[in-house]
């Protein structure tokens, strides 16, 4: 029974360490392919300025600051960490989050506009119909 503790334990913190690597890649060597928050800062791709106008940047940049106040990354890590997965009712919930955190600072209006141009996908534009509607 000992080592089979100890074979588990050992599994669990290759684990953790792995989950812990990929924070770091994606901190700084991976290439930012999509708009996110890397638990640290906001990551854009350079192409965003081709893509929105400033004022919707900002929104996007908004958002981004609200997965970071709300701990988003940490929480998911956390989770993983413990064998758990963050389910889509979570990540949906963390999305909106966010965007209640950019249409307190003013935002709502043109993080919609980016929302619709960024993606179809009904997720977002169910998101963009909301902080319309607010």
């Amino acid at each position: 029974m000992e080592i089979a503790l100890q074979v588990a334990a050992a599994v669990w913190g290759a684990w953790i360490a792995l989950n812990l690597l990929m924070v770091t890649l994606a901190v700084t060597i991976l290439p930012v392919q999509q708009v996110h928050f890397d638990g640290f800062r906001a990551r854009l791709p350079t192409s965003l300025p081709t893509l929105l106008a400033p004022a919707e940047i900002a929104a996007v940049v908004a958002h981004e600051h609200g997965h970071g106040h709300h701990l988003h990354t940490w929480t998911n890590l956390v989770l993983r960490c413990l064998l758990l997965t963050p389910g889509p009712q979570r990540r949906r919930r963390q999305e909106l989050e966010a965007d209640d955190y950019a249409v307190a600072r003013g935002h709502g209006a043109h993080l919609a506009s980016a929302l619709r141009k960024l993606s179809s996908h009904p997720d977002d534009v169910s998101r963009a119909e909301r902080l319309e509607r607010m």
